[in-house]
């Protein structure tokens, strides 16, 4: 038996036999340039091209790849989700992108084929991307998935399948691309290893959202694997075995806790981040507890503009309804920054304060919330996003009482949801006692509270375990917990089982995490020293590095 280590995605564990995916010869690396690919595509005899007949052939290519892109999110919207609709509607959106164009155009005013144009174009923006490093490299495969489809529509080709791959297959690929990973979950593949690539790209992401086990970036030993041969991938791990015994293979399918305690017996709750109720459906089969943030602006993006309420209704009714011994935190729009309203040029405040600036639209969403509270099974909790004063909480309030008295004279049947609010920027941590005072739940949302305690970008993509991220979660959950309510953790962190069991030690009770990374939270928490827990979160919190803070999460000190 040989282990081999990559970056794991997601949190499960699967067996099966190695398939490697074949890739298509104008991404090969092998492939000596743009003009050698253009010969395999068809391109015309130099003495039949001029620029005009070079333009057409673009935009008919162009044409056919939209086409296709259009037909694929149909798809993977049913089969996949919201995240995978995102991804390929971006694509599209590159193809019409004015420096893209540009970029082209130039080329083929230089007597270039239009496949050479493309090629030469793409190829630039692909080693800027990987040059820049950290998340921003990783969208270098959206854009080689992108070149792969537009060459391939010169001659009209059909698109890249991934049909032919056997049950409970281990897919093994060079690279995974966007395209790819929807194509692979919609066939159900056990588990996913490639020789490169990034947590962060879409392809991950992709196959996190399924909750399809993955490990990248396994290096050149991954191509030792011969296809046909017994493989085990353990995401948690970022472990690839080769040819597991009985017991090993058994031991990367591990038992969930129905009921998670710690050791002392309080009850902890593992919930799940959601954007429909499709996504809440894959929660329940995860084990979750219920929905920890239901992001609601994933159903504006999605519909290309804000449903009306009784569509929203409809949504946050089925995600009850998901759940119905348990509860369901739907978070109010955030919109802003680099989410803006789809179709609008919007560049307002995010979250809450967006919210507010747009009444009409807040009370529509306020009152679905409140219809839905009465027609779903499950409990309600409305979160506000992105609160930074006191004064967004009240004027919410003030809104809900508006809108339940408007319910109540046209005699619609409505009830009241809890409050809660997101801990998110230093502002929030500030304030933390006095917004734990106005609420019924505090929830911390990790990935924007480390961009902003830090100072960073998003593309950044900062780690929770840097001290002053983790003296201010100490703080905010110390506030929550000093008012009684109830403190959960949203965030990419939090998947991580050894950082929620220090989450639990400052006194979070519940964890609320993509679906796929539900059970391994739960096992983590299960039966955990809360005692010895919480001596370890005092010791993150007074360290100064984040090395030190490390060190402790994996038990090294």
């Amino acid at each position: 038996m040989t282990d081999l280590r990559g970056v794991g995605v997601g949190t499960g564990a699967a067996t099966g036999k190695a398939f490697w995916l074949t890739r298509d010869a104008s991404d090969s690396p092998d492939t000596p340039d743009a003009s050698d690919t253009q010969t395999a595509h068809g391109t015309p005899e130099d003495s039949s091209r001029s620029p005009d007949a070079e333009r057409e052939r673009f935009e008919r290519a162009r044409s056919r790849t939209v086409e296709e892109l259009r037909d694929e999110q149909e798809r993977a919207a049913a089969a996949v989700g919201k995240a995978a609709e995102d991804v390929l509607a971006t694509h599209e959106t590159f193809l019409y992108d004015p420096a893209f164009e540009e970029r082209v155009e130039e080329a083929i005013e230089a007597d270039e084929t239009a496949e050479r144009a493309v090629a030469s174009a793409l190829e630039d923006w692909i080693e800027a991307f990987e040059d820049t490093g950290g998340k921003t490299a990783a969208r270098a495969d959206d854009l080689r998935d992108l070149r792969g489809r537009l060459l391939r529509a010169f001659p009209g080709e059909s698109e890249r399948s991934v049909r032919g791959v056997p049950p409970n297959a281990v897919v093994l690929a060079e690279r995974l691309e966007p395209s790819q990973a929807v194509r692979l979950a919609e066939e159900g593949v056990t588990a996913v290893a490639t020789v490169s690539g990034s947590r962060t790209s879409h392809a991950a992401i992709l196959l996190r959202s399924r909750g399809v086990p993955a490990v990248v970036g396994v290096g050149e030993a991954l191509r030792t694997v011969e296809g046909g041969s017994r493989v085990g991938v353990d995401a948690a791990a970022g472990r690839v075995t080769l040819a597991p015994g009985d017991d090993d293979a058994g031991s990367l399918v591990q038992e969930t806790p129905s009921d998670v305690r710690t050791a002392s017996g309080t009850p902890l709750a593992v919930t799940a981040n959601v954007g429909s109720s499709r996504e809440a459906a894959v929660a329940l089969e995860r084990g979750a507890d219920g929905v920890g943030l239901f992001r609601s602006e994933f159903l504006a993006f999605r519909s290309d503009g804000v449903p009306d309420a009784d569509a929203q209704t409809e949504a946050y009714a089925a995600a009850l309804d998901r759940f119905p011994e348990s509860r369901v935190a739907v978070r109010t729009f955030d919109f802003g920054g680099d989410k803006p309203l789809p179709g609008t040029d919007e560049t307002g405040p995010r979250g809450v304060a967006g919210s507010l600036a747009n009444p009409d639209r807040h009370r529509d969403q306020l009152r679905a919330l409140c219809r839905a509270a009465a027609r779903g099974a499950g409990d309600l909790t409305v979160v506000l996003p992105h609160v930074t004063r006191v004064e967004e909480v009240t004027a919410v309030r003030d809104h809900l009482d508006a809108v339940t008295d408007e319910l109540a004279d046209e005699g619609v049947a409505y009830e009241r949801p809890d409050l809660g609010v997101m801990v998110e920027t230093p502002a929030a941590v500030e304030l933390a006692p006095e917004l734990a005072d106005r609420v019924a739940s505090v929830s911390l949302g990790t990935n924007d509270l480390a961009r902003y305690v830090l100072g960073t970008t998003r593309d950044a993509d900062p780690e929770a375990t840097e001290p002053a991220v983790i003296r201010a979660i100490e703080r905010a959950v110390a506030a929550a917990t000093d008012a009684g309510v109830r403190v959960r953790c949203c965030g990419e962190a939090t998947a991580d089982p050894d950082f929620a069991a220090l989450l639990v030690g400052f006194g979070v009770t519940e964890t609320s995490v993509a679906p796929d990374a539900v059970p391994a939270v739960r096992r983590r928490l299960d039966g955990l020293d809360a005692d010895a827990a919480a001596a370890v979160a005092e010791r993150a919190a007074a360290a100064s590095t984040k090395s030190e803070v490390d060190s402790l999460l994996n038990g090294e000190s």
